[in-house]
This record gives C-alpha cells, sequence and structure tokens, in this order.
C-alpha cells in the first residue's frame, strides 16, 4: 500500500510541475541556443578558456536572458558525446531576439576574432 501512495504522489507532482509554465516568468516563447564546439587542437585548455571567458560579452546583447558555457564532461556512458571541447547555452527571450543576436555586432565579433582562429567545427541546436 505505501508504494501505491508514493506513487500516486509521485505522479500529483509530476502532472503539477507539467501545468507549470515553461518558464518561471510564464514566457514560455524563450529560446535555447546550444553551441558545441570542437578545437582545432582537441583539448587545448588555453583555447577553452578564451572561448569560454569571450563568450561572456555575448550577455550584454539585447534579448539574451542567460548564458552557461564549460568544457565537456568525459564520460564513458555510451549516450554520451564527450568527442566536444566547449559547450555554450545561450537562453533569448524569443524567436526575434535570435534572429537579432546572430546579426549583432558582438555575436560576429566572437565569431571572427575567437571562434575561427580556434574551432574546427560548430554543431548549433535551436529549441524553444
Amino acid at each position: 500500500m505505501r508504494s501505491t501512495s508514493s506513487c500516486t504522489l509521485l505522479v500529483a507532482l509530476l502532472c503539477l510541475w507539467l501545468a507549470l509554465p515553461a518558464d518561471a516568468d510564464g514566457d514560455n516563447r524563450r529560446v535555447e541556443h546550444i553551441v558545441i564546439v570542437w578545437l582545432k587542437e582537441p583539448g587545448n585548455s588555453a583555447a577553452r578558456d578564451r572561448i569560454i571567458e569571450a563568450s561572456t560579452a555575448l550577455t550584454a546583447i539585447p534579448g539574451v536572458v542567460s548564458l552557461k558555457s564549460g568544457s565537456v564532461m568525459a564520460s564513458d556512458r555510451p549516450i554520451v558525446d564527450s568527442s566536444f571541447d566547449v559547450g555554450l547555452i545561450i537562453t533569448l527571450v524569443d524567436e526575434a531576439a535570435l534572429q537579432a543576436y546572430l546579426t549583432h555586432p558582438l555575436h560576429l565579433t566572437l565569431v571572427e576574432e575567437t571562434l575561427k582562429p580556434l574551432v574546427e567545427r560548430i554543431q548549433v541546436y535551436d529549441f524553444r
């Protein structure tokens, strides 16, 4: 009987969580812009640090809600791709903000002056 009540509570909490707005402020138009980077010199810590540090400038672009960046966490789990060097997650207020971000001078400068000299490959995922 105890496992049934625990299961019922878990289902109720899950339903409540699913009913909440996508964002804490109730705005479900937010866009996640995920950038995965493979360096020309894999594992080069100075290059990784330079990209992570330079990416902080992106928070000054209008419409950027948050930015998270970091280096890969190695994993032996088959489902995890640990082949990249740096990952960025940029949250923007909406799709229009993403479009403006892509052509903003701070973004273009980061691409030209930091990424292109250091990066072999970039993969991007956008979703809301």
